[in-house]
């Protein structure tokens, strides 16, 4: 049920009525701020209202604020009689509008037969039928001003300017008939920045630079220019209309390719484009635009936004549709801004191979070009990671992976893993292609910073080019098969059985430590998968796969993953082009040293082991002290009598002791060792004494972990701060030729050798076979 409310407010003087009708609903601040301002012909926008009363009833002496919809209840609720306190409304303009903006002005002229002049004062307000018009002021530099105008509802009229000395009367008496106004075009134009923000003797590197900032401000503020002159000394821009003052001229700076702005004007008088539809859709991005716009958004980074992300952010900042090749195109030339394009890349390599050399002590790289001087191999080691390397255990993970910065080749990467199971990368190369040629060249190289002993042992998958290359170069060293790589092929010929149960089947069966258990695991694989097995007889010796058959000493290292990971740590940095790549990898492996030296110089001397085998030994601590008793009677009366033989004879009489292979492959105690080591603690008879870190290889104990380490990572500093020998500068090397490949990049691999493609899954969006409905019809009988 609605209730109508009588309101008495002043303004400026005047009295004022409101009736409101709540219509069981309470009346808000909004909405009386809205009543009034409407009695009042106010702009609710443009103004604000202060409303206050004095409860005189109620003997205060001070005025009451109303602020919120709580205060107006209180307000409506107050009174008797249904009279209420008589409301002051304040009208506060913002400092920024002008105040005949704000305030009703009425024209002491004539309107629908009425002079203002000759009208009571209680009329000065705005009705609901009245219209506000904005008049354009014919002198230039002079606001609009606001005049109000009451339209009768019985009569059409038309708003505009009107002279009394115009007032006619008709033949029909007193009555008064107003003409038409007419309206005259105004001629004021308000002049508006172009947002762009140049000053004056500001350079740019070049032209297009140049043009590149003012294209995104045209696109962001709305207006055209046109190219009135461009050559080698002058580059003048104007507005896309004759009439308008906005120009910017620059003129080139002698013997360079800097321009610089010598003329500026930054306001328009012209009208500002309408960003409708039809218009933006004649507008067209370029991938400079794109370009400069993310160097905006994402200042100094490399790593940017999908092309999707990147068109969808275009739109919203600029207004413009772009294709996603745009966008891509846009995303690859802002890498090229930040670290050049490919072929500089080519071309300063040798100037960038000697500041890594410079700031990186001990750092060795070869380069290789071709007939024609052309980038064929590359490799890289550093000084840090090769005297590392010395004090870490000597197996050594090998992998390569395509690039994708349209120039073709590969990126090998020979990693170590620390005794913490961090990665180690010791070399890096940069090859045309997985050849006999390249993988040959690469390990000449790595020859020279890892020398061939029986004591190294390599890792890799079955690569023929790569097995080969490590066959003709390492001759002592030895070589294992990645299990994981031979899974795969080992499930691909497994039939009519679940593959995946095969793959997992196998790996369980190369990780066996004995002898004994193996053979017995190898016959049961052969009788439940026959296949698989006359695969793996086929193609490749046990010795290259079988934990317990190895020839060589690999811990636990039994797969490539170690390097597969490092593939998938580089991936966005394969995009990119020669130098930048380095330059993230760089930045990447001097990240991972000061994280690792951190890690390594954070334990307390008390701690002998690296983290990994000090929480190993601890959780197996408990299980040992079981075994205890029974492996004292084993081996501690020939001990104590040939004591004096030291560690070493009781490290080889642990060896004999356990049976389980596992610390004489992992190169720390087993449960068992670890029991014969506990017992030996708590005999009280014993001749000499012994710290458990003494059974465990010297690679991992915590001060070699930290010799690794101890040196520091620099990279190349930024290109403006090289200092180059001229004869270096001298060198040329030209890019290889681009690979054009047509439909989207490549990103998953090829699978290796003997591996299986996965099943491709059936799409829903493919044309199925035409079936016959006429079961539907007739039954099953009929067909």
């Amino acid at each position: 049920m609605s209730e109508n409310v009588n309101i008495y407010f002043k303004c400026k003087g005047r009295m004022y009525t409101l009736m409101m009708k709540t219509s069981g609903e309470n009346i808000t601040l909004s909405m009386l701020v809205g009543r009034i301002c409407t009695k009042l012909g106010l702009d609710e926008s443009k103004v604000k209202l202060q409303l206050r009363y004095n409860a005189v009833l109620l003997g205060s002496t001070e005025e009451i604020y109303i602020c919120d919809d709580e205060d107006v209840g209180v307000y409506i609720s107050s009174g008797e009689n249904n009279r209420r306190y008589v409301l002051y409304v304040e009208v506060i303009t913002p400092p920024e509008l002008p105040e005949q903006l704000s305030r009703v002005e009425v024209i002491n002229k004539s309107s629908v037969g009425k002079n203002y002049a000759e009208l009571d004062p209680k009329e000065d307000e705005m009705r609901d039928n009245a219209a506000i018009v904005l008049c354009e002021c014919e002198e230039q530099g002079t606001e609009p001003k606001e005049a109000i105008v009451e339209v009768d509802d019985t009569q059409d009229l038309e708003i505009g300017s009107h002279d009394e000395s115009m007032d006619i009367h008709d033949d029909r008496g007193d009555e008064y008939v107003e003409p038409p106004p007419v309206v005259e075009a105004g001629r004021f134009k308000k002049e508006w920045e172009d947002g762009i923000g140049l000053i004056l003797r500001q350079e740019f590197p070049s032209r297009a630079a140049l043009q590149e900032v003012v294209d995104k401000g045209a696109f962001a503020n709305s207006f055209g220019y046109v190219i009135k002159n461009s050559d080698k000394e002058r580059y003048l821009l104007t507005c896309a209309k004759e009439s308008c003052a906005w120009r910017i001229r620059a003129t080139n700076i002698r013997n360079t390719s800097i321009y610089s702005i010598r003329k500026y004007n930054k306001m328009h008088t012209c009208t500002r484009i309408s960003k409708s539809k039809t218009r933006m859709r004649k507008r067209k991005g370029t991938p400079e635009l794109v370009a400069a716009l993310l160097h905006d958004t994402f200042p100094g980074q490399m790593e940017t936004p999908v092309p999707k992300v990147i068109m969808e952010l275009v739109q919203t900042k600029l207004g413009v549709k772009i294709s996603y090749s745009t966008a891509l195109r846009g995303k690859r030339q802002a890498i090229c801004d930040l670290k050049g394009s490919a072929e500089d890349s080519y071309k300063d390599i040798n100037c960038y191979l000697y500041m890594l050399k410079k700031v990186n002590e001990g750092t060795i790289t070869y380069l290789k070009l071709d007939e024609e001087d052309k980038f064929q191999y590359l490799f890289i080691a550093l000084g840090a990671s090769i005297e590392g390397f010395q004090v870490m255990r000597k197996v050594i993970i090998v992998d390569a992976t395509h690039l994708k910065n349209g120039y073709g080749g590969v990126l090998v990467f020979a990693s170590a893993q620390d005794p913490n199971r961090h990665h180690y990368i010791i070399a890096i190369g940069v090859l045309d292609g997985e050849n006999d040629a390249s993988w040959g060249w690469f390990f000449e190289k790595l020859l020279t910073v890892v020398p061939d002993t029986p004591e190294l042992v390599f890792m890799s998958d079955r690569n023929s080019s790569l097995i080969k290359g490590i066959r003709n170069v390492y001759f002592a060293a030895h070589h294992g098969y990645c299990i994981w790589h031979l899974s795969q092929n080992v499930k691909g010929h497994a039939t009519n059985v679940n593959r995946d149960v095969v793959a997992w089947r196998f790996m369980e069966l190369s990780r066996v430590y004995t002898m004994a258990e193996f053979e017995r695991e190898y016959r049961i694989f052969k009788l439940r998968y026959p296949s698989a097995a006359n695969y793996l007889e086929d193609t490749t010796v046990k010795e290259k796969w079988a934990r317990c058959c190895f020839r060589g000493q690999r811990y636990n290292l039994d797969t490539s993953n170690c390097v597969e990971s490092l593939n998938s740590v580089f991936l966005n940095a394969r995009k990119y082009s020669l130098i930048p790549m380095l330059d993230a990898i760089m930045s990447k492996i001097s990240v991972w040293f000061n994280e690792h030296r951190k890690e390594a110089a954070s334990g307390s001397n008390e701690n002998k082991l690296v983290p990994l085998v000090e929480n190993y030994l601890h959780d197996l601590w408990v299980e040992a002290e079981k075994l205890k008793v029974t492996e004292l009677n084993t081996f501690q009366l020939e001990y104590n009598v040939r004591g004096s033989e030291g560690k070493e004879y009781f490290v080889n009489l642990l060896l004999k002791t356990c049976s389980c292979k596992v610390f004489d492959i992992q190169k720390y105690p087993c449960v068992h060792a670890l029991a014969g080591f506990i017992a030996f603690e708590s005999d009280t008879t014993r001749t000499r004494s012994m710290e458990i870190h003494e059974l465990v290889s010297k690679y991992y104990w915590a001060e070699m972990w930290a010799l690794a380490y101890y040196r520091t990572i620099y990279l190349v500093p930024d290109k403006s701060q090289w200092d180059i020998p001229d004869e270096i500068k001298a060198l040329k090397v030209l890019p290889l030729p681009r690979k054009k490949k047509k439909g989207r990049t490549k990103v998953l691999r090829l699978p290796s050798t003997g591996e299986r493609r996965p099943k491709r899954q059936r799409t829903q969006n493919k044309r199925r076979p035409r079936q016959s409905l006429q079961w539907l019809l007739f039954g099953n009988h009929s067909i």
